[in-house]
């Protein structure tokens, strides 16, 4: 708070404020938040054990209750728009730090993007423990491989003013506990996102804030003095207009809203989908819905973009996937093929969600690998066993059906089991020859061994269009990051305007790191707004 009077205790001219206000925003507000920001280690278990902080954090609820000022006249320090998971977050952090704190909600129902994540489980946040109290390269390196944008401009903060570890700590202090999957995943143990969504509410009644849904804004306005005018329809009055004064203005709205940005002057980048999962398109790929159900473990996906629309990535214009993938009936899912659509998202857009993607079945080994592998097993692991009962690389039997043969394989006609056909085309016509799948390893042909081992590298998957992938509703794009201060969001151009969560332009993969991002821009935005209220507004513990 000094650093943000430090012109107004100097008389300067205009370009000295200017200077001074550069400064202010410039320098850590660690005073804020020292209580959050220690280095802690978070200690969860592979699967139900809870987080455990390495010491008592700031007032995160238990037992403590807060009194505030109030203001009459319709007058509060910090109004929050938007009461999802962000907004939510940001009006507690600005209570509990003594401003009063009104929250609209358009809809009846707050936190529902909480409730229906994960399942209805509420997939919080990442794996703390992958995260470094100490810094380091080791957290650029994770966050940039974690959001595909606004990366560099949450490192900051996630750094030093609320980290994963802190996240943790935070739900711990409000009763969830919580437990890490294998893949990471952070879910409460009851595995029911209404326990999160009751402690998020539990947290903000405590701290004061009042929630009012039903509230739908119409419009913002600066105010001569300073400040801001929120003109709202309020459900409670028959859907009448009520105007609210504040200090502070916090647009969390999410995604699908940016209509109050704009009008406040700030540009927001196009807003494209992001985390979805493709249909496959058209004879020729060896996947398809006909291998619904089937998952692969480990894979690589590629999609460049034609060299006619211009590349805007690194290597070549080519943006790659690694990890598991399922096969639905539609196309195909899983985590490599929503990374690859959260990276790739502007690429793909711009291909109109048309083109190839390339598919790598044995990531991390080369072709000579795989060649010298295949002959291995043509002379020691059974010459006279068929080339489709027995493969050496441990992929589904239907899969490798496929590779063999370059194309998915019904079933007989009638037949419910998992017979396979010999596929059309024995002959081997096209690029590469299809290898009979009654053949005996033992003739195996070197053709036949460059034909699977191509499949296996670079197999084709054309696509045409995307599916939503369940509850997941990521939109890349929003709110312009060269109109807000990363470490305050506060607005460049609006004093007072602060910014948290989807509303501006930052997204991230599948697996918790999107509410991420929502805690931390959100306790940011909240604990800074809270800095302009008057000091008198001062918080008192009882």
């Amino acid at each position: 708070q000094l650093a943000a009077r430090l012109p107004s205790l100097f008389l300067m001219r205009p370009p000295l404020e200017r200077f001074w206000k550069e400064i202010a925003h410039a320098v850590p507000r660690r005073l804020c938040s020292l209580s959050a920001l220690r280095s802690r280690k978070c200690h969860i278990s592979s699967s139900t054990t809870t987080c455990h902080s390495g010491h008592a954090t700031a007032p995160h609820g238990g037992t403590r209750r807060y009194r505030h000022r109030q203001r009459g006249d319709g007058m509060y320090d910090v109004v929050v728009v938007g009461g999802g998971a962000a907004g939510t977050f940001a009006a507690i952090e600005a209570a509990r730090r003594g401003s009063t704190v009104l929250c609209l909600e358009a809809t009846s129902r707050p936190l529902k993007k909480v409730s229906v994540s994960g399942g209805g489980r509420c997939n919080v946040m990442h794996d703390p423990n992958s995260w470094d109290p100490d810094g380091g390269t080791h957290n650029h390196t994770l966050v940039h491989s974690r959001y595909p944008r606004g990366a560099l401009e949450l490192l900051g903060s996630l750094s030093t003013r609320f980290s994963p570890v802190d996240t943790a700590a935070w739900f711990e202090a409000e009763g969830v506990e919580l437990k890490c999957e294998d893949d990471g995943r952070v879910f409460p143990t009851t595995d029911r996102s209404e326990t999160v969504v009751d402690a998020l509410l539990e947290a903000a009644r405590r701290a004061g804030v009042h929630l009012k849904l039903g509230s739908k804004v119409l419009q913002t306005k600066q105010t001569d003095g300073g400040g801001f005018e929120i003109t709202y329809s309020d459900r409670d009055k028959g859907r009448a207009t009520t105007v609210v004064r504040s200090t502070s203005l916090v647009l969390a709205t999410g995604s699908a809203s940016h209509g109050l940005a704009k009008s406040l002057g700030h540009l927001v980048s196009a807003l494209i989908p992001s985390l979805f999962s493709f249909r496959l398109d058209g004879p020729g790929a060896i996947l398809d819905g006909s291998l619904a159900g089937v998952s692969l473990v480990d894979v690589e996906l590629g999609f460049t973009r034609p060299a006619s629309e211009g590349n805007t990535t690194t290597d070549g214009g080519t943006v790659t996937s690694r990890g598991p993938l399922i096969v639905t009936h539609n196309g195909i899912s899983g985590p490599a093929a929503l990374r690859l659509s959260s990276f790739a998202a502007v690429e793909l857009a711009a291909a109109r969600y048309r083109g190839e993607i390339s598919l790598n079945l044995m990531p991390g080994v080369t072709p000579a690998e795989l060649t010298t592998t295949i002959q291995n097993f043509r002379e020691h692991g059974g010459s006279r066993k068929q080339v489709a009962t027995m493969n050496p690389f441990g992929l589904p039997r239907r899969v490798w059906a496929a590779v063999l043969a370059g194309r998915p394989l019904q079933r007989r006609g009638g037949d419910s089991r998992s017979t396979l056909v010999t596929p059309l085309d024995p002959n081997g016509r096209g690029a590469l020859r299809g290898v009979d799948l009654a053949k005996p390893w033992g003739y195996v042909s070197k053709l036949d061994t460059i034909a699977i081992v191509a499949r296996m590298r670079a197999a084709k998957l054309p696509f045409s269009g995307k599916d939503s992938n369940k509850e997941e509703f990521v939109t890349a794009g929003g709110v312009c990051w060269s109109g807000i201060y990363p470490h305050t969001m506060e607005s460049r151009q609006v004093d007072g305007l602060y910014f948290a969560g989807e509303i501006v332009d930052i997204d991230g993969i599948t697996g918790g790191h999107n509410f991420q991002s929502c805690w931390t821009t959100g306790y940011v935005a909240g604990a800074n707004a809270a800095a302009c209220a008057p000091a008198e507004m001062s918080k008192q513990v009882v």
